[in-house]
């Protein structure tokens, strides 16, 4: 099967990607919590597999901003695709956001998403909301902080 396709993570996030035979990917992103309200455009790469038995190896970034917010941070996913009777995508995050050079050391969180072409319940989106700790969308701010575009 293909990259292609819709993809949900654990929080109901949702994101379209789209491949080439060149390894380039591009799509939009839907955050399902945060400050990231609308959707992103996201682009990245992809390689084929050295192994058949081995994950595709893919990255790609979103950069909060669009027409409606500029959330003054950027998220990065690294991690492999999965066609082995359970397809995923299995990454690794970081989410840097704008920060003073003081306070370098504390603008970028780290995590894990697992995508599946199934969106969770809601019930299911929001108990793992409730237990994750860093997550890869934007903080949430109140409304008067948020810069319009």
């Amino acid at each position: 099967m293909s990259i292609s396709g819709d993809w949900y993570n654990e929080i109901g996030s949702h994101m379209r990607i789209t491949t080439d035979p060149a390894g380039n990917v591009k799509g939009t992103y839907v955050s399902a919590a945060g400050h990231a309200i609308g959707t992103y455009p996201l682009v990245g790469r992809c390689e084929a597999a050295a192994d058949p038995e081995h994950g595709t190896p893919l990255g790609w970034t979103v950069a909060w901003r669009n027409g409606r917010t500029d959330a003054g941070s950027v998220t990065s996913w690294s991690g492999q695709y999965y066609d082995d009777g359970d397809e995923r995508i299995c990454a690794t995050w970081l989410l840097t956001a704008s920060a003073a050079a003081a306070n370098t050391w504390e603008a970028t969180a780290v995590g894990q998403d697992v995508f599946t072409r199934e969106a969770p319940s809601p019930e299911q989106a929001e108990q793992r909301l409730r237990h994750v700790g860093a997550a890869s969308h934007p903080r949430p701010v109140h409304l008067d902080e948020v810069t319009p575009v």
